[in-house]
């Protein structure tokens, strides 16, 4: 469970940063290899601590928060809510649906009253 929650917070974390593995192995200077992030967002590998750390600062958020320690990113980097709402591995499936429901209500909201 903890490699599958670690990997889905990951993933989402990237995802919300708008960057593909390829972009997080150019960025660390191939420190992070596109398989190997794979294996680690699909609970294939289990990551070690010192990489999880580098792998926060690459993306800028707190290595509580890709633990599941803190809900809260802490770095004030820009992310996608919708993202980092699905990253947290105690909403269900369903309970995920409604999110995406809610949101994309609120985005249409915005979008009759020219806010986005």
């Amino acid at each position: 469970m903890y490699g599958q929650d670690v990997g889905l917070r990951l993933r989402h974390v990237r995802e919300s940063l708008r960057l593909s593995r390829r972009e997080v192995e150019e960025r660390s200077r191939g420190e992070f290899k596109e398989s190997i992030l794979a294996m680690y967002e699909n609970a294939k590998r289990r990551i070690p601590t010192p990489r999880l750390q580098r792998l926060a600062d690459i993306y800028g958020v707190s290595a509580s928060f890709l633990l599941g320690e803190s809900v809260i990113p802490e770095r004030g980097a820009p992310m996608d809510v919708e993202a980092l709402l699905m990253s947290d591995p105690k909403f269900s499936e369903d309970e995920r649906a409604l999110i995406k429901n809610v949101l994309s209500i609120i985005k249409a909201k915005r979008r009759a009253e020219g806010k986005e």
